[in-house]
């Protein structure tokens, strides 16, 4: 039973902590014999959850013109790197450490905000005249508030979420730091289904990124629509196995009015592990591989403890 639960709650965290049903909880206590707290479906009314994650991503850009990357590190959760890309090549490690904390507003909804900080490390080749130049830094990357709700319980039909964040603070520089408000933000819903011990699930939305000014210029990255089908799968009491693909479909960036680069279409092979340490802490990792669009690998580890519990 106790795999069950988790893989529950496991696998809706992959999908930005969104929450799950009462109906479900009822019927897998029926057919399990006990009882899933509504805290491992959706953070109780008055509880915290505290997580720390580390990102890893490594990537390759061939002969084409970009001002931003955008590295997904989970379901609907999206960090934007400033790059300043021409047309060169470009090969980059990034490594993304950040700090969330969840609260149960109420019993149908959950509020949430995360940090991040980034370290990364670019290689640059012009695609001209052959010439590299590498790059690295540190900084403080962004800010973001957000908040899950569900709107519909998981029963006859599948249960819906939705789920909604906007950058507060934002670091829209290439190199050093230029802060800015409110210029990023994203939207959608995830609908699912328990078949235990099975959860199917569905994500989509939109992450808009709105026209910032950087060193006297007009940048407008370019928004992306995804779509991320995913099966979360019980091995254990302990274990629980997850995988699914993404779909992304990225507008280009523009620079003063000018359209750099063009439009992309990415898509990626997604993996993970959760992992049961006791009642109140798990462990999740997870890996994306892209097989259409940019050469980009994604890998992260995740760990969260709840708090509050009466």
């Amino acid at each position: 039973m106790f795999g069950v639960r988790r893989s529950f709650v496991f696998f809706l965290t992959l999908c930005a902590g969104f929450t799950g049903a009462a109906t479900a909880q009822e019927r897998i206590a029926e057919q399990d014999g006990l009882g899933i707290e509504l805290e491992e479906l959706l953070s109780e009314k008055g509880t915290f959850r505290l997580e720390f994650g580390t990102t890893f991503s490594a990537s390759r850009r061939d002969g084409v013109a970009g001002l931003y990357q955008t590295i997904q590190t989970g379901t609907g959760e999206f960090v934007s790197v400033p790059v300043d890309v021409g047309a060169t090549d470009r090969q980059a490690e990034t490594l993304l450490a950040t700090v969330g904390l969840r609260y149960g507003l109420t019993t149908r909804s959950e509020i949430y905000s995360r940090a991040t900080l980034r370290y990364d490390h670019s290689r640059f080749t012009d695609s001209t005249t052959g010439l590299t130049q590498s790059l690295s830094g540190t900084s403080f990357q962004s800010l973001v508030v957000g908040m899950n709700y569900r709107f519909l319980d998981e029963g006859e039909r599948p249960g819906l979420i939705g789920f909604a964040d906007v950058a507060l603070l934002e670091n829209t520089a290439a190199r050093g730091t230029d802060f800015q408000t409110g210029k990023s933000g994203t939207v959608g819903f995830t609908a699912y289904r328990v078949l235990d011990p099975v959860v199917l699930s569905v994500t989509s939305g939109y992450r808009a990124n709105l026209s910032r000014t950087v060193d006297g210029d007009r940048i407008n990255p370019g928004d992306t629509l995804f779509i991320n089908p995913s099966v979360g799968f019980a091995v254990n009491n302990e274990l629980t196995l997850t995988g699914g693909f993404g779909l992304n479909f990225t507008g280009a960036d523009k620079l003063n009015g000018v359209t750099q680069g063009s439009r992309s279409t990415n898509a990626d092979l997604q993996f993970g592990l959760a992992y049961a340490w006791d009642k109140n802490t798990t462990l999740r990792a997870d890996a994306r591989a892209e097989v259409l669009g940019d050469r980009n690998f994604t890998a992260g580890i995740t760990l969260t403890r709840t708090f509050g519990r009466k």
